[in-house]
């Protein structure tokens, strides 16, 4: 069982994605905004980040800034509604896991989670 930190503003997105993670047999922790996932990350022991890119008080790429600096290996997936070629460009520059864009595809979260995760094992183990 994996600890997933969610980090979204709108909380209806925060409870979707709550039940996929527990489905999957994960245990949960919420957010609001970037300042909050990022005490949340800070007091709690992380395996992977979902966050939303707009966010008030400190947004998605702010977020993984952070926690790259604490954690080189953290795996953040960074969620948006406004894909564009610059976040997604300043995520990977980030060393971010992936992205992905809203709305959110069931199936293509379950698959980025368990790769996120594999990945986040793979890294840790080196």
């Amino acid at each position: 069982m994996a600890t997933i930190l969610i980090a979204d503003d709108e909380i209806s997105i925060r409870k979707f994605l709550s039940r996929v993670v527990e489905g999957m047999g994960h245990r949960v922790l919420l957010a609001e905004n970037g300042k909050i996932a990022l005490n949340v990350f800070e007091s709690e022991s992380i395996d992977l980040s979902l966050v939303d890119v707009n966010m008030p008080d400190m947004d998605g790429i702010q977020y993984l800034e952070k926690v790259k600096e604490k954690d080189p290996d953290a795996v953040v997936i960074v969620m948006t509604g406004f894909p564009s070629a610059e976040t997604i460009i300043e995520t990977i520059e980030d060393d971010g896991y992936t992205y992905i864009t809203k709305p959110l595809d069931i199936s293509r979260v379950k698959d980025l989670i368990t790769h996120g995760l594999e990945f986040r094992k793979k890294k840790v183990a080196q």
